[in-house]
C-alpha cells in the first residue's frame, strides 16, 4: 500500500513541478489567436436584439464571430456584416504574423491539434476547428470567407517575395 501511495505521490509531483509554464501549440491557437479580441472594433449594428441579452458580444474576435453567426442565419444583412468583421479580424491576424485556417467536420479538432503541433509549416498557418459534427450554412460561409482571405494574403505575399 505504501508503494502505491509513493508512486501516486511521485506522479503528482512530476505533473505539478515539471510542467512547462507555456501552453501547448493547440492551446496557443485557441487562446492567442481564435479568442484574441480587438477592443477597438465597435459592435455590429443590428446584433443587439439578435443575441441573448446576457451575452455581451462585440464581435471583436474570430471566436465571437464564428460562434454567434448562427443567430443571424435568417437575417442576411447581419450575417454579411459578421462575415465582413471576421475577414477584418483575419487580415489583422495575418498582418501580425498569424494566418488562420478554420476547419470543420468529423475529427477536425484532432486534425487541428495535429496540424498545430508544428506552427512553422510553409505558411505558418494556425488551424482552428470550429465544428465537429453539425455544420450550418452560415458556419460554412464564414469558414470559406476566412480561409479564402487567408490564402489570398499568403499568395499575395509569396508573389511579392518572388518579384524581389
Amino acid at each position: 500500500m505504501k508503494k502505491i501511495f509513493l508512486i501516486v505521490f511521485l506522479l503528482f509531483l512530476n505533473k505539478s513541478y515539471c510542467q512547462d509554464g507555456n501552453y501547448s501549440n493547440p492551446e496557443k491557437a485557441l487562446i492567442k489567436v481564435y479568442g484574441k479580441c480587438y477592443k477597438d472594433l465597435k459592435s455590429i449594428e443590428g446584433t443587439r436584439g439578435l443575441i441573448p441579452e446576457k451575452k455581451n458580444v462585440k464581435f471583436c474576435s474570430l471566436y465571437q464571430c464564428v460562434s454567434r453567426i448562427e443567430y443571424a442565419e435568417k437575417q442576411k444583412d447581419i450575417e454579411k456584416a459578421i462575415i465582413k468583421r471576421a475577414i477584418e479580424i483575419t487580415v489583422r491576424l495575418y498582418s501580425e504574423g498569424t494566418p488562420v485556417s478554420l476547419i470543420y467536420g468529423m475529427n477536425s479538432s484532432s486534425q487541428a491539434d495535429w496540424d498545430n503541433q508544428i506552427l512553422t509549416d510553409d505558411d505558418n498557418l494556425v488551424y482552428i476547428s470550429v465544428a465537429e459534427c453539425i455544420v450550418s450554412n452560415s458556419l460554412i460561409k464564414i469558414c470559406e470567407a476566412v480561409n479564402k482571405t487567408t490564402m489570398e494574403l499568403i499568395n499575395n505575399s509569396k508573389s511579392v517575395k518572388q518579384k524581389k
